[in-house]
């Protein structure tokens, strides 16, 4: 069945906003973006769902996520450094067992689902998400994390990992998904975990993500094994700290030595760049999950936004999990970054946020042929945000109605046939 469905204002993101816009879709494609007025000529017997005073948007892309950590929102106290909050996770994570940790992801696959989000990139454990998200029709990736910062365990640690996607590769055939390893970070994996995990991931074609200059302690750590890293993370677990010598680097120049920026990798967070950092991520290819609300709460300061978009990093927004942000709405997550940057003088255009918050992350992902934005042939999935209570001062342009939006005044949902 056609289905027409047109707004006040429609955005592609990919071409410029369409006043008084619509979608034809067939089945589950995109077959014709333009007028409500010319598709509706077009195809005059379609069924149509017309949403008037609202904003037609492509569903987001939520690039960082970790939706088996959905049951510790509120459970992790605030005001923790990131030695110390992983610490608290890691306390608060091990009361959950496979069961819990399941119910948890279900939990988040269906907030995610309801504000918007077609798309994740999430990061398991334990492997309880997996099914929760390929079940619930969500695309993306779902990377199993390997944490292990013993380079005599290097072999074995990647070994498992290979057995996961091995596995869930023959329990899922034709899942929406595919299936990639995360390096935690460079704090708590060892350089041969990082270098055999980085070959097996090209040569296979698998995804690669990796937490990678989060916060100042992690570069105090990899410039010379001082700081929370080694005197709270490391004593608090009872790890040795010492395993390997520093490698008296930045955290992209780490990776970049490494090998770990050059398998299309997903990078996340990115706080705690230079210039020269950011020239590598260019070179590489890779992308970068901006996560700025867990970015603050674990007091790891501000992306500097100005020099990524001089540089030309390739960026997504995310929105990681509910222990460290207060939401799963990418929508969310693009208001807050709108508002942490103009504050500090670094005014991103509106149009720049929602490429972030759909295309940006669709393309992070290897999605951007099937998703991120109003183009025929791609998914239709859709988000929608009435206009309620809206002034005519913020919806006079669709300009204006996109910096209402990510100023927070209006909260984009779903689209559901019922609409």
């Amino acid at each position: 069945m056609l289905t027409l469905i047109s707004a006040w204002y429609v955005f592609p993101v990919s071409s410029r906003p369409i006043v008084d816009g619509a979608v034809m879709v067939d089945r589950e494609r995109i077959i014709a973006v333009g007028t409500a007025t010319e598709l509706g000529e077009r195809y005059p017997a379609a069924r149509r769902v017309e949403l008037r005073e609202a904003l037609l948007l492509p569903a987001a892309i939520n690039a960082h996520t970790h939706l088996e950590l959905t049951a510790l929102e509120g459970v992790i106290p605030e005001g923790l450094d990131m030695a110390s909050w992983i610490l608290a996770l890691l306390r608060a994570r091990g009361a959950l067992d496979d069961a819990a940790l399941r119910a948890s992801a279900e939990e988040g696959v269906r907030r995610s689902l309801a504000s918007g989000v077609a798309a994740v990139g999430e990061i398991c454990s334990a492997g309880q998400s997996v099914g929760p998200v390929v079940e619930s029709g969500l695309r993306g990736v779902v990377y199993y994390e390997l944490l292990n910062g013993d380079p005599a365990q290097a072999d074995e640690t990647l070994a498992r990992g290979q057995a996961r996607i091995t596995r869930w590769r023959a329990e899922y055939p034709g899942a929406r998904v595919r299936f990639g390893l995360s390096l935690h970070a460079p704090y708590t994996v060892s350089r041969p975990l990082i270098e055999r995990t980085v070959a097996w991931c090209r040569g296979e074609d698998v995804p690669l993500c990796v937490h990678a200059a989060e916060s100042p302690a992690e570069t105090r750590w990899l410039l010379d094994r001082s700081g929370p890293i080694r005197d709270t993370l490391y004593a608090g677990i009872g790890r040795p700290a010492d395993l390997e010598a520093a490698p008296g680097v930045s955290p992209m120049r780490y990776l970049r030595e490494t090998g770990a920026l050059d398998a299309r990798t997903l990078l996340a967070h990115g706080v705690w760049v230079d210039a020269d950092d950011l020239a590598l991520v260019v070179e590489s290819g890779a992308a970068v999950a901006h996560c700025p609300r867990s970015n603050t709460r674990l007091l790891n300061g501000r992306m500097p936004w100005a020099d990524y978009r001089a540089a030309g990093v390739r960026l997504a927004l995310g929105t990681d999990s509910l222990a460290s942000s207060p939401s799963l709405s990418v929508w969310e997550e693009a208001a807050y970054a709108y508002i942490l940057h103009a504050e500090a003088g670094e005014r991103p255009a509106p149009a720049e946020l929602l490429r972030l918050a759909t295309l940006g992350g669709a393309d992070a992902l290897g999605l951007a042929d099937e998703l991120g934005s109003l183009e025929v042939g791609k998914l239709a999935a859709l988000a929608w945000a009435p206009l309620t209570g809206a002034s005519l001062a913020e919806t006079a342009t669709p300009e204006r109605a996109l910096a209402a939006l990510l100023a927070g005044r209006f909260q984009p949902r779903a689209l559901t046939p019922d609409a």
